[in-house]
Order: C-alpha cells, then sequence, then structure tokens
C-alpha cells in the first residue's frame, strides 16, 4: 500500500483490516467516486429521499463526538479555525467558509452539508433547519433558519454484528497524502475518511423506511440478525453494485488467490479482513470468516461483488454465527436454485 501523509496519524491494525482515527474512532478509506456510485445504488432502494437523514446522523455523530469545541476569550479567532482545519483535513470532505455559509472542495455534497451545519451549529452555538443547493461544482451553499425545537442526539445504538473485542497483535501508523489542505489522495486517487459509527448510526436511522421484502439470495442462522436482515441485505447489494459499477479486475485461479484481493480491496482501507476457509474450483463455492464489527454489511458487500466480477454469475449468500465471527459461504445462485 502505497501511505498517505496527512497532519493526523493513523493505526492501522493489519490482522483485523481497521483503521483507528484518534478523533473520529474506527473509519474506513472510500474512494470518492465509489462513495457517490455507492449512494446512487442505495438510496433508490427506499421508498422516500434518504439525503437528510445521512445528513442529522453524521451531524448526530460529530456533535457525540464533540470534534469541535470553541474557545472563547484572547486568540480565539486563530484557536478555533486551527480546530477546525484539524477536522477538514482529516476526513477530506471539505472546507466550511464561516462568513458566506458555503462549503469549497466538497468531496460530497451530503458529508459536506453534514459538516457545514455541524460546524456552524458549534461555532455560533444556535440550531439550524438546513437547505443547501449547489451552485457549482465541489460547492455547497447552506440556507439557515434558526431552530430551537431540534432535538439533542439520542445515544449511539450498535447493530449485533457491531460487538466485538480486538486484541490488538500488532499495529502500524499510516499516513493519507493531503491537497489543498483538505483533500485526501490515495494512490492517485482522492478517498474520503467515513467514521464507521457514522455510517452505523445512519443505517440505524434507515430501518423505518425500508422496503419490506425476502431475497432468495441471502439467508442467515441468527435470530438476533431477523430484525434487520432486509437492511443487511440492502447494504450488500448496494455496495456489491458499487464494486460491479467499477472497473476493477479480480482473476481468481484458486484459494491462494483470494488473499490478495481481500488483502487489497479490503484490509489496507479498514474495511475488514477475511480468512479463508475453502474454495472449491469445480463449484466455485466459496467458504471464509469474518469478525464481527460495524463495518461488516459493507465488507460482505466487497465480498459478494468480488465473486461475481471473478466468475461472471450472480452469487448467494449464507450467514452462519461462530462465537464473535461470522461464516460466510458463497455460492452461484443459478446453482442453488437449480441444485
Amino acid at each position: 500500500m502505497k501511505s498517505i501523509e496527512t497532519n493526523e496519524r493513523l493505526e492501522l491494525i493489519p490482522d483485523r483490516g481497521l483503521i483507528h482515527h484518534p478523533l473520529f474512532g474506527e473509519v474506513i478509506v472510500w474512494r470518492q467516486h465509489e462513495f457517490h456510485t455507492w449512494w446512487n445504488h442505495f438510496e433508490p432502494m427506499f421508498q422516500r429521499p434518504m439525503s437528510r437523514t445521512f445528513v442529522n446522523a453524521f451531524v448526530d455523530f460529530l456533535e457525540l463526538r464533540e470534534a469541535f469545541l470553541p474557545v472563547r476569550g484572547l486568540f480565539r479567532k486563530g484557536k478555533n479555525q486551527k480546530a477546525m482545519e484539524r477536522i477538514y483535513s482529516a476526513l477530506g470532505w471539505g472546507r466550511v467558509e464561516l462568513k458566506t455559509n458555503r462549503v469549497v472542495q466538497s468531496g460530497h455534497s451530503l458529508l459536506c452539508v453534514a459538516l457545514g451545519q455541524y460546524i456552524l451549529e458549534t461555532y455560533t452555538q444556535q440550531r439550524y433547519k438546513i437547505r443547501w443547493l449547489e451552485p457549482r461544482p465541489q460547492t455547497v451553499q447552506l440556507e439557515l433558519e434558526e431552530s430551537d425545537n431540534l432535538p439533542p442526539p439520542k445515544p449511539h445504538e450498535a447493530f449485533p454484528w457491531s460487538s466485538s473485542s480486538v486484541n490488538v497483535k500488532s499495529s502500524s501508523m499510516m499516513t493519507l497524502e493531503q491537497h489543498h489542505g483538505c483533500e485526501l489522495r490515495m494512490e492517485g486517487e482522492r478517498v474520503l475518511l467515513i467514521p464507521v459509527k457514522a455510517l452505523e448510526r445512519f443505517l440505524r436511522s434507515c430501518l423505518p423506511y425500508l422496503q419490506t421484502s425476502k431475497r432468495e439470495w441471502f439467508s442467515h442462522e441468527n435470530e438476533s440478525l431477523s430484525p434487520f436482515a432486509n437492511l443487511l441485505q440492502t447494504v450488500i447489494e448496494s455496495t456489491s453494485a458499487m464494486f460491479l459499477s467499477s472497473e476493477q479486475p479480480v482473476y481468481i485461479t484458486d484459494q491462494t488467490s483470494w488473499d490478495a484481493y481481500f488483502d487489497h480491496y479490503l484490509a489496507v482501507r479498514g474495511w475488514g479482513t477475511v480468512e479463508i476457509l475453502e474454495y472449491d474450483t469445480s463449484t466455485l463455492e466459496l467458504t471464509c470468516c469474518i469478525q464481527h464489527g460495524p463495518s461488516l454489511p459493507f465488507t460482505l458487500g466487497i465480498i459478494g461483488g468480488i465473486w461475481e466480477r471473478a466468475h461472471g454469475r450472480t452469487y448467494r449468500m449464507q450467514l452462519q454465527p461462530k462465537n464473535e465471527t461470522f461464516l460466510v459461504k458463497i455460492e452461484s445462485f443459478l446453482e442453488y436454485q437449480n441444485g
């Protein structure tokens, strides 16, 4: 992996495929264009627009993390600006212009709106109802309406697959390449740092709006997952579609081929790790093991996308709990139907 250089040091835990940020906790590195693609697949799966739900969840996350604590008194302007710049350079979402209520160098409009709303509310100590528009590329203009009726954020509530104990056997410090103060790049591509708990908070907010449907390509053997099965399927399906929309090449010859792909597409970007248990080159059936963790649905989506790209067939996925892991079985959906 090529290293990325920012003012912030990130801890990479390679045996778990985790990246830890000192301010935002566990994060994943997401290519900018792939985040756009994922959202364009994910949102249409709901019966209503999900943009405001996304923004609210990310604002609440930043507020609970106390990412920005304005200071008063002498030299406050410089100190506050430095604190805000730390956030901009860490996340790679954009930069807030306080005087114009704009966010520039936008990585994605929804991330910019969340960042802008959080910074402005925290700086002015005033809650706002927000509307936004994009007058030109990479610029988001916020329209503010003061409001005192907005409730404080609720405590974070994790999913049943999120809890896991992390025994750090070894870790290393990684850095991201920084451009123009608030743009992050990895191997030449612009990337976004996404806190996993912010994503988890957003997915929790999505539950009331899911379309109830049973997808034959997915099954599980865990009662605690049943209330969230539709959500799991939605995230897995949209993340697989994101991967398949790219031109990422995958060539699988035997079981050893998988490790290199999972390391490149998952582990070094904080998307988790996969232990390959068995791969049958005749049936193309893959059995692997994944640790519990909040990024699990996205990890499964990438695995499904890699399998489908490698074999040119739609996959079927089965989850089976085992201690603090899931056994994952992936096979051809067509073969399953004909079996």
